[in-house]
């Protein structure tokens, strides 16, 4: 079962990569998973309609987003893929002047704005520490067929190349189930950031929304240029 780390082909890729996204997240489920690629009803259908919608919006990102890069890795023998991560390679400050996205895969109301409260707050801890050019790894999935098999460490093999090569630090949110692949990699912890978003004024889109997601965890990770840190000599950039 030889892996290969390939870039994408973003004419044709992005349907087979948001349904591996999927079957990556649920299994086992993670409800934050629901903020970002929801499905709306029940049923296979409804499933469906969601991976589709995920792969177009991923794909209309990865066009619009010149810090986008996608990667893929392939089962050569069976064509598979096995996993997938999108990078953002951040030339500049990418929250001097940030775009708005708007959440367009929530209708208009409570559920809407709650998506956007749960963003913010996502975003918070790295648009205070990364005030500079660096590396993000926003998405990274694993097919549960593929798990324990190198996919992760294939992708973070080549961000911490390219972040060294670029002179850039190396950013990361951390679920739980991520974490062990970040320490392995002497990835350094910044904060955690407990999601809870708020309203004085919750409508029943938003509570039904708040109950489906609940509080969720992410860790923001950091990585020097050259990945060596040392507690107390290591200087830490928003520190300065």
């Amino acid at each position: 079962m030889p892996l290969q780390l390939q870039e994408i082909d973003p004419e044709t890729d992005f349907p087979a990569l948001a349904r591996c996204l999927f079957e990556s997240y649920e299994n086992p489920p993670q409800k934050f998973f629901h903020v970002f690629f929801p499905i709306h009803g029940a049923g296979d259908k409804a499933r469906e309609d969601a991976i589709e919608e995920a792969a177009t919006r991923l794909k209309l990102w990865h066009t619009h987003d010149p810090s986008s890069y996608w990667q893929k890795v392939v089962d050569t023998e069976t064509g598979k893929i096995a996993g997938g991560a999108l990078w953002n390679i951040h030339k500049e400050n990418p929250f001097a002047n940030p775009p708005a996205v708007p959440v367009t895969w929530f209708p208009e109301g409570g559920s809407r704005r709650f998506v956007e409260k749960a963003l913010q707050n996502h975003n918070a801890p790295r648009s205070r520490a990364a005030q500079r050019p660096h590396v993000y790894l926003f998405i990274i999935f694993t097919h549960p067929d593929y798990r324990r098999k190198g996919v992760g460490q294939q992708f973070m093999d080549w961000g911490m190349k390219k972040a060294d090569e670029l002179g850039y630090d190396f950013f990361l949110d951390s679920t739980p189930y991520g974490r062990p692949l970040y320490e392995a990699n002497d990835f350094v912890y910044i904060e955690e950031n407990v999601n809870i978003p708020k309203t004085d004024n919750p409508d029943d889109q938003w509570k039904e929304v708040e109950e489906k997601v609940g509080p969720f965890t992410f860790w923001l990770m950091w990585r020097p240029v050259g990945g060596k840190y040392e507690e107390g000599k290591t200087i830490k950039p928003w520190e300065k």
